[in-house]
């Protein structure tokens, strides 16, 4: 009898526990899918063998709204978002074609941050390193044409922190995004368009799977103390397009206006258990949806050259609709770049 008093017990249990935290967002876990091309960055692709190149990134974004998975704008919801990061680039060539080799070493954090129903606490720093590489099958500045395919590889850093409820960083996900970059001169089909150029940027991330996304001690949707773990992280591919059209009268300087739209990316903790405080037992829990990069973005973009060598370029963003995450009200993001031109050939 006590066995079997003891089964109708842990039935209950399990019946009560079914679902600890339905209907909140409890983490928020990075997502590699953007790799922050400009307007006019493919035309670069002219520029001289053995260039070398210097950016510094800086952006910040002020987020009124967390809208969840479901498309739900949960109530209160604020964030201001830090990014900075460093871009080293050197153009090389292979096959008579221009082969451009990049790295980048982000940081981030959120300041500000309120999502109802978490904890709130960031982990912020170092965020997934990034190596790419560039190879351009068209590079004709005479008929202004350039058109370049580039593969992104996102390195996890071991610094996730499932405990926490916002980061900057991957639960140990690698990443590979393959992108195309085209951009077409319009002057050659109408003197009234010399100086404009359209843009146009593709792009589409393939995730694998993260590991212990997810623990939240005494959760308060729970009836009874005890800790809720999740093991894995699945996430669907990412795609993203950008188009721009941009007005660029010379060398460096450029001004432009653009649309980005990005959709997939859902993510989905599974594998769930809850373990009760002094019960010898794992409730499994559904699978729970935790994020997904779905935004319609728009942007005015411009740069402008200090130096032959040294340029100024700047993006100012708005999300016009936003499901999976923040909605990014207002973003500004800088980027200073330094130029290292190969040395003229001896005469």
């Amino acid at each position: 009898m006590k066995s079997c008093s003891r089964t109708v017990m842990l039935t209950g249990v399990a019946a009560a526990l079914g679902a600890v935290l339905a209907g909140h967002t409890p983490a928020l876990a990075a997502s590699d899918n953007d790799p922050r091309t400009y307007a006019g960055d493919y035309q670069g692709g002219s520029l001289p063998i053995g260039t070398a190149i210097i950016s510094q990134y800086f952006s910040y974004a002020h987020a009124d709204a967390f809208v969840d998975p479901t498309g739900r704008t949960l109530p209160g919801s604020h964030a201001d978002t830090w990014i900075e990061f460093t871009r080293l680039t050197y153009f090389t060539e292979f096959a008579n074609h221009p082969l451009v080799i990049e790295a980048d070493l982000p940081f981030a954090t959120l300041t500000n941050v309120n999502i109802p129903g978490t904890n709130n606490a960031v982990t912020g720093g170092l965020a997934d390193p990034v190596v790419h590489f560039t190879y351009f099958l068209i590079t004709d500045a005479t008929v202004q044409r350039w058109l370049g395919f580039t593969t992104f590889f996102w390195i996890p850093t071991q610094t996730y922190n499932n405990r926490s409820a916002v980061n900057v960083s991957t639960p140990d996900q690698f990443t590979v995004t393959p992108q195309f970059g085209y951009t077409e001169g319009l002057g050659k089909f109408s003197p009234g368009l010399k100086g404009l150029f359209f843009d146009l940027v593709a792009n589409a991330s393939f995730h694998t799977d993260g590991t212990r996304p997810l623990e939240v001690v005494n959760p308060a949707t729970a009836p009874l103390p005890g800790v809720l773990t999740y093991d894995t992280l699945t996430q669907r591919p990412t795609y993203d397009v950008k188009a721009f059209l941009r007005y660029n009268p010379s060398n460096f300087l450029y001004a432009a206006v653009g649309i980005q739209k990005s959709w997939g990316g859902e993510q989905i903790a599974t594998t769930g258990r809850f373990f009760p405080t002094g019960l010898p037992i794992g409730i499994p829990q559904p699978d729970m949806p935790i994020g997904r990069d779905d935004f319609l973005r728009g942007h005015i973009e411009f740069q402008v050259p200090v130096t032959p060598d040294f340029a100024i370029a700047g993006d100012v963003f708005h999300d016009f609709q936003a499901s999976g995450g923040f909605k990014e009200n207002i973003g500004v993001e800088i980027r200073f770049a330094k130029l290292f031109f190969p040395a003229p050939p001896a005469k």
